[in-house]
């Protein structure tokens, strides 16, 4: 089967089709590093991740960029916020170098938070600050064109000068200009038009220009990006859902009249992380950083809620449905011990179609991942796997070891496709601290102290050790 996207821009279910055989150019929207990064960026960056991995697993050559916006007026409002506490390092440094500042520290944290989800890094992750010049030139060529107008030192796209403009947010001129708001001091032709050059103001960052010093508008940093690494037509543009007007829609317009090609075949837009319905931002105050949820839960409890939803519709965040979750990643850790126990260490087995019936599952699996990366279907035939894998432990039907390894090949398979690592989590104990408890408790037992030996096992479970006694002997595994 081939893989079926649904495209923003034409609101239909297709087949994706690269443009370049075997090979697929992805852009994606990056985040603006002025705070540490919160759950809703971390879902985003995780589907995309899950995406371009799948499309691996297809046979795909994939070359993925993202870019990082270092440059922007929240960075420079929380420059100057800490350059006015004199509890900040920033305290008493020039702007410049506090918006330099603010933006270096907010991307290692942004690095810090997709290494421990274990989100892999961009091919090319660009920086908005780093191709002014690229900017610079692609405005002028839309001055050029007849797209673009200088005015008092700002330079506004024409939206009225590209035909197509609305298309992807489905929207008319005359709708979106109901909604529009003109500001006091406003220097565009029409309230519809959009900034590409803004004029310096007094001690903020700037660059030269030949329509005199200022910084790029927030758009065309990802026209200009993504073009310049992946050429003037991407397979694949993506992004959140808020993001499909007006940036996506602004991105399309300078870039198709600069370029007069077609900028993306496919766009692919994730819906937002909610809490109780709303979204989840900063400046409503209902933000869970990554960095508080990673204190509390493992990458695949986040990755497990993440995938019980389709990327394309919002998910509502609660610290409940993380319980849930962990309680869905317990289940691949407690099979993954029972299989260990009947196939650990042993050679020869090899591999063989002597599934009983798991392959079926891997196909599910493959069909719901070329439906437009169904995530709760695929995740669906992993736990069907799992529920097989406990019946064929169960019954120890002939060649069972043979059909317990397939199981477990195609769980670690599959579930890597999804971004699931099924790591051991890290304890304070050792193995062979855990061993020598168990010897203790062993011993309490046969002298039926056991008190003592409950309080062993208490103790161990504190420490997140779970103890199984099966047929005379103690098994242990690490909780999630």
């Amino acid at each position: 089967m081939s893989i079926k996207i649904f495209n923003t821009l034409t609101r239909k279910l297709e087949e994706f089709k690269s443009i370049t055989p075997g090979q697929v150019n992805v852009y994606v929207c990056g985040v603006t590093v002025y705070d540490d990064c919160h759950l809703g960026h971390a879902r985003s960056a995780f589907i995309f991740d899950l995406i371009r991995r799948y499309f691996r697993y297809r046979g795909y050559k994939v070359r993925f960029v993202k870019n990082i916006t270092d440059v922007d007026d929240k960075i420079i409002n929380k420059a100057r916020g800490e350059m006015a506490d004199a509890k900040s390092p920033l305290y008493g440094l020039d702007l410049n170098g506090a918006v330099r500042e603010v933006a270096a520290r907010y991307t290692e944290s942004l690095y810090e938070d997709m290494d421990a989800i274990g989100i892999e890094r961009p091919d090319i992750e660009p920086k908005a600050t780093e191709h002014i010049e690229d900017m610079i030139k692609t405005i002028n060529t839309l001055i050029e064109k007849g797209h673009a107008y200088v005015s008092g030192g700002d330079v506004y796209f024409d939206v009225r000068k590209f035909e197509g403009y609305g298309r992807l947010s489905n929207q008319d001129l005359d709708e979106m200009l109901e909604g529009a708001r003109i500001e006091a001091a406003e220097k565009k032709k029409d309230p519809l038009d959009f900034a590409l050059w803004k004029a310096a103001k007094e001690n903020e960052p700037k660059w030269d220009s030949p329509w005199g010093p200022g910084r790029p508008g927030w758009h065309i940093e990802c026209s200009v990006m993504s073009t310049k690494y992946l050429g003037d037509r991407l397979d694949i543009h993506g992004g959140g859902c808020d993001l499909i007007f007006p940036h996506h829609e602004n991105e399309i317009a300078q870039s198709e009249c600069a370029t007069g090609k077609p900028f993306a075949n496919y766009w692919i837009h994730n819906g937002l992380l909610t809490i109780n319905g709303e979204k989840m931002a900063k400046s409503l105050g209902n933000y869970v950083s990554i960095k508080d949820v990673l204190s509390r839960y493992s990458s695949d409890i986040l990755k497990l809620f993440f995938l019980g939803t389709h990327y394309s519709h919002p998910i509502d965040f609660s610290w409940e449905k993380m319980e849930t979750a962990k309680n869905a990643c317990e289940r691949f850790r407690i099979l993954f011990n029972k299989i260990g126990r009947e196939i650990g260490g042993k050679e020869g087995l090899g591999t063989a179609d002597m599934d009983a019936g798991i392959s079926n599952f891997k196909r599910q699996f493959e069909e719901a991942m070329d439906d437009n990366f169904n995530t709760p279907s695929a995740l669906g035939a992993l736990f069907e796997t799992v529920s097989l894998c406990n019946i064929i432990l169960e019954k120890k039907p002939q060649n069972y070891q043979l059909m317990l390894k397939y199981g477990f090949e195609m769980l670690r398979q599959s579930g890597g496709i999804l971004g699931l690592t099924f790591d051991i989590p890290s304890s304070e104990l050792s193995d062979l601290n855990v061993e020598m408890k168990i010897a203790a408790r062993d011993a309490f037992r046969k002298q039926s102290k056991f008190k003592e030996a409950d309080e062993i096992r208490g103790s161990l479970e504190k420490q997140g050790i779970v103890l199984e006694d099966v047929k005379g002997k103690t098994y242990w595994r690490r909780k999630t």
